[in-house]
């Protein structure tokens, strides 16, 4: 019922510690926007600057809605995960790894220096690695669209990602989708206005993968 390839990107140990110019870097730091996403992956325009500047492609993600500024959507390194295959009522909305790397050593020390003109630069330093997976899967009813599962999981090392993707992509291996699928909708119906969004997207996580919906590491 659900056909998917699984892509699995090498992994690389990228340094975000090369300088900006110095013809740029003064009109970057003292006007480009700072704001740090709190919980997520979303990158500011200095460190969207930082990044490119070190040589690491960033993805533009419309349907990331951070700060109010939907039309901007998120910039983030986002890299495919389970990429679904064929047409089906079980429909992948999407499935991801997201990754954000701490700006270190001259890099740093460049931003250091402006931050005595403008503090909030010191919060692009608070920022340290982390790494997620983000995964949605939705079914396709006659009558309604059900969330099947919605997991947003982050992680402070590699390994420890690595280990629950082959834990999650095994459980969609050997789900029955025909007997599962009758005993979410049937929860979606019953809880829809008993329980808020968190503790039913918990409740599915769980079914299917034996873990809650979200674990979020504060990104400050």
């Amino acid at each position: 019922m659900l056909s998917y390839n699984v892509l699995r990107p090498t992994y690389q140990d990228i340094q975000i510690s090369k300088p900006l110019p110095d013809d740029t870097a003064e009109h970057i730091l003292l006007n480009y926007t700072c704001h740090v996403d709190h919980e997520g992956f979303d990158l500011n325009e200095i460190e969207q600057a930082y990044y490119a500047h070190n040589g690491v492609s960033l993805e533009h993600d419309t349907t990331w809605y951070k700060d109010g500024e939907a039309d901007k959507g998120a910039h983030a390194i986002i890299l495919p995960w389970i990429q679904q295959n064929e047409q089906s009522p079980l429909v992948i909305d999407h499935s991801q790894f997201v990754i954000r790397h701490p700006i270190t050593g001259d890099a740093a020390e460049q931003i250091k220096r402006y931050a005595t003109q403008r503090t909030e630069l010191l919060r692009i330093l608070s920022t340290e690695f982390k790494c997620g997976l983000d995964l949605c899967i939705d079914y396709i009813a006659t009558d309604r669209v059900h969330p099947v599962v919605h997991i947003e999981w982050d992680y402070r090392n590699v390994s420890d990602m690595l280990g629950d993707i082959e834990h999650v992509e095994s459980c969609l291996r050997d789900t029955d989708w025909k007997q599962i699928l009758p005993i979410i909708t049937r929860f979606n119906y019953m809880s829809k206005y008993s329980l808020d969004a968190f503790q039913q997207a918990d409740f599915r996580s769980m079914l299917l993968f034996g873990r809650k919906s979200y674990k979020l590491i504060p990104t400050l």
